[in-house]
């Protein structure tokens, strides 16, 4: 018995929220369409389906607008593309270098298939999608700060370079539904629990100061790369992410500081991650707390000087 296609959800007059909660993809509609979020392997055949239940001609749906370059956001970019040739993949200038590099196919499938093999044990996708002959990631379209993406009826996505998360991250604004497309510069957030985990993976300055630009804009909804929708108006979300971040960078300092192993910390983090975020392996979990361990301590050590000594992360493909 094959998985059911959920339902694509509704977030505004223009905007539609496809593929599953864990790994959401965003389809604007103006005269033409834009999909926000380049999806996973396994959610690739998931999101046509659902553009095929709301009625839309996938010949509407002229681009796919990328948040970053992480696996899981970018995955279904080659399989969309050949079921839709005309699609025009967008992206910032580091995300399509890093797109165009040698090694990227290399770490990009080890990966994306450990985020299938989640899919599958969630029952979302009943087998592992099939392996292609060509994958395809070149950027079409080279978004610069400041940059617009118009699709006619009054719908206009104003382009905001965020790093942070990643170096190549891209956050979106719409002005006329008030919308911002966050990717995940506020973190992994669980609505159920109320839980930030901060990603500043590539920054931790870069991070705290793209949160900050995007709290000026008017926005009244984020929409985030992770479990959904959420009302800008209901609460400071934006301040609250900033907040957890802070929280946890002085918590992982405290702990370097104290001489405990970083992999102690790793370990422990991860599991409480995976608790209620399991979108990638524990081991992939423990190498990104690395990171985190690791940009925490070089914000210290560039103002004190001090080194708290972090190890060099294990391998994210070894641990897919």
């Amino acid at each position: 018995m094959s998985s059911p296609t959920p339902a694509p959800i509704k977030i505004s007059d223009h905007l539609y929220q496809l593929g599953t909660p864990f790994y959401p993809v965003y389809l604007s509609l103006g005269a033409q369409g834009m999909l926000i979020e380049g999806g996973t392997g396994g959610t690739a055949e998931l999101i046509a389906a659902q553009v095929k239940m709301l009625g839309i001609e996938p010949e509407r749906i002229a681009y796919m607008a990328l948040t970053h370059t992480h696996a899981d956001h970018i995955g279904a970019v080659p399989r969309l593309r050949q079921l839709w040739p005309h699609l025009k993949v967008m992206a910032s200038p580091k995300a399509a270098a890093a797109l165009a590099h040698p090694r990227h196919l290399e770490q990009f499938l080890p990966a994306d298939r450990m985020i299938s093999k989640i899919l599958v044990g969630m029952g979302v996708i009943d087998e592992l999608p099939p392996v292609l002959e060509n994958y395809d990631f070149s950027v079409d379209v080279v978004l610069e700060e400041g940059a617009r993406i118009g699709l006619g009826s009054g719908i206009e996505w104003h382009v905001l370079l965020t790093p942070g998360h990643s170096a190549c991250h891209t956050s979106y604004y719409e002005s006329k539904e008030q919308v911002l497309a966050l990717g995940d510069m506020a973190g992994y957030f669980d609505p159920g629990r109320e839980i930030i985990w901060p990603n500043y993976f590539s920054g931790l300055q870069d991070y705290c100061l793209s949160i900050q630009k995007l709290a000026i804009l008017p926005a009244r909804l984020a929409v985030l790369s992770h479990n959904g929708a959420v009302d800008l108006g209901a609460r400071p979300f934006l301040e609250q992410a900033l907040g957890a971040t802070m929280e946890y960078h002085a918590r992982l300092i405290e702990r370097l500081a104290s001489g405990e192993p970083q992999s102690d910390i790793c370990q422990e983090q991860a599991a409480w991650v995976h608790s209620y975020a399991p979108i990638a392996s524990v081991k992939a979990i423990e190498f990104l707390v690395g990171l985190l361990c690791k940009q925490s301590s070089r914000v210290v050590e560039q103002v004190a000087g001090a080194p708290l000594g972090w190890s060099a992360a294990p391998s994210l493909a070894a641990g897919a």
